[in-house]
C-alpha cells in the first residue's frame, strides 16, 4: 500500500474516531447535565423517549463537535507525530480542550455560581469520555501509519540464522 492511501485511510479513521467520540460526550451531557433523567424513561413513550434521546445526543455532540474540533485536530495531529497510544494522554488533552471551552462560555457570567461549577465539571467529564471512546477506536494506533513505524518483512530466503 502506499503512503499516500496509508495516510488518506487514517485520516478517515481519525474523523469516524472524533466523530464517535462526540456522540459519546453527547449521551454523558444528556445524563450528567440531567437533560434526561431516569423517571423520564417510565412517563413517555417508547418512541418519544427515542427520538428525543436521538435528537438530544445528536445535537449536543455536534456542540461539542463543534467547540472542539480545531484544538482537537491539533491535538490529534501532535499525538500522530509523537505517536502517543497511552490512554492518559489521550484523556488529559480532552479533558483540557473541554475545560478550555466550557470557561470560555462561562467566562461571561459574573460570577462564578454553583451551577456553573458544576457545569464545568460536567463538560471536563464528557470531555475525558470523548477523548477515551476515540483512543478506544483510533488512538491506540497513532502514528502507525508513519513510514518510519513500518518495518520492513524479512526475508525468508536469507540463509543467516
Amino acid at each position: 500500500m502506499s503512503d499516500l492511501f496509508r495516510l488518506i485511510i487514517r485520516m478517515f479513521a481519525i474523523t469516524l474516531g472524533f466523530f464517535l467520540g462526540c456522540l459519546a460526550a453527547g449521551l454523558a451531557y444528556a445524563f450528567l447535565a440531567r437533560l434526561i433523567r431516569p423517571e423520564d424513561f417510565g412517563r413517555f413513550s417508547d418512541i418519544e423517549l427515542t427520538v428525543t434521546l436521538v435528537i438530544g445526543v445528536v445535537g449536543v455532540a455536534s456542540l461539542f463537535a463543534r467547540a472542539a474540533l480545531l484544538p482537537a485536530f491539533i491535538l490529534i495531529a501532535v499525538f500522530e507525530f509523537w505517536r502517543r497510544r497511552d490512554w492518559l494522554s489521550h484523556a488529559l488533552g480532552g479533558g483540557a480542550i473541554a475545560l478550555a471551552a466550557a470557561s470560555m462560555v462561562f467566562a461571561t457570567q459574573s460570577a462564578a455560581s454553583a451551577g456553573s461549577t458544576r457545569l464545568i465539571a460536567v463538560h471536563v467529564a464528557c470531555g475525558i469520555i470523548g477523548a477515551s471512546v476515540y483512543w478506544l477506536f483510533v488512538g491506540r494506533s497513532a502514528g502507525r501509519w508513519l513510514p518510519s513505524e513500518r518495518r520492513a518483512s524479512p526475508d525468508i530466503g536469507d540463509p543467516r540464522p
